[in-house]
């Protein structure tokens, strides 16, 4: 069959989109990210994102479903739900610059700002992170794990704060790491036994002032930019005394800069990037 999509990419971060309004691709989620995500036999992404008009009734204007490349449910995904943003005002025809979009059965505000055609600059509210070890989830002890050193590979013991952004993150402070070695050791930290359903590892440093990151996600490997990983880097250095707390934090990805604002402990932290709609396709699959 024919296959209708859009491809999307927020700070490099890209996604094929399907319009499943009415969930005709329900079940067939996981088979569809493993068929369109690969780079060099199909369309190619960093995962698939089904925008769905939500069955809750939350007053949603829809629903987003992400899976990442190997077809895992992933939860939440910052620049994934700032593109759907975009893609719900352009393909739905809603003419709205504030939306509320469903995530993994969680309400969350997205605000639009169109700077050129197919274009935004988009902030998405993405929830108040989780803290607690048990939450991320992370078999470390204690209930918290915020800047302190972490075995995850002989000869590696990063400083580490754990925590879930809807998502579970290992954010790493390091030294500029080159490519092979975030190769390397992504895998490792993603799949290590502290981690039961694996993490998103981030390679964290500070420069002027600003998070310079780099993540290997899970289910995905090393993608441009990870808005909830900027997020979760954004939080630790807050939390570690790296940035500064009530102001905004720049954090440098790959693929260009995001914005995490942050209140603290409690408040939900908002992500500002830019989304573009890049260009539509069929696909047989």
């Amino acid at each position: 069959m024919r296959l209708a999509f859009c491809k999307m990419e927020g700070t490099g971060n890209d996604f094929v989109f399907i319009d499943d309004r009415d969930g005709a691709h329900r079940g067939r989620e996981a088979e569809l990210a493993r068929q369109l995500c690969p780079r060099r036999s199909s369309v190619g992404a960093d995962g698939v994102i089904f925008v769905r008009r939500p069955q809750d009734g939350s007053g949603c204007a829809a629903e987003m479903a992400y899976f990442n490349a190997d077809g895992s449910y992933s939860g939440m995904c910052g620049n994934g739900l700032r593109c759907t943003a975009l893609f719900v005002r352009e393909r739905w025809g809603l003419d709205a610059t504030s939306l509320r979009l469903l995530v993994d059965g969680k309400p969350r505000l997205a605000e639009i700002q169109q700077t050129e055609p197919r274009t935004a600059l988009v902030t998405v509210e993405l929830g108040v992170p989780e803290l607690e070890v048990d939450k991320v989830p992370a078999l470390v002890p204690g209930p918290r794990h915020i800047g302190v050193p972490l075995e995850l590979a002989p000869g590696f013991a990063p400083e580490c704060t754990l925590l879930s952004m809807g998502n579970p993150h290992c954010v790493m402070w390091t030294q500029d790491l080159p490519a092979e070695a975030v190769h390397a050791l992504g895998p490792v930290v993603e799949n290590h036994p502290l981690f039961p359903e694996r993490v998103n590892a981030g390679f964290a440093r500070m420069e002027a002032g600003q998070v310079v990151l780099r993540v290997w996600e899970r289910g995905s490997g090393e993608t441009l930019a990870c808005g909830s990983g900027a997020a979760a880097a954004a939080v630790s250095a807050i939390l570690t005394g790296r940035a500064v707390p009530q102001q905004p934090a720049i954090v440098r990805a790959l693929g260009g800069e995001l914005i995490v604002n942050w209140p603290g402990e409690g408040k939900s932290a908002l992500l500002s990037g830019r989304a573009r709609l890049v260009y539509d396709g069929t696909v047989e699959v």
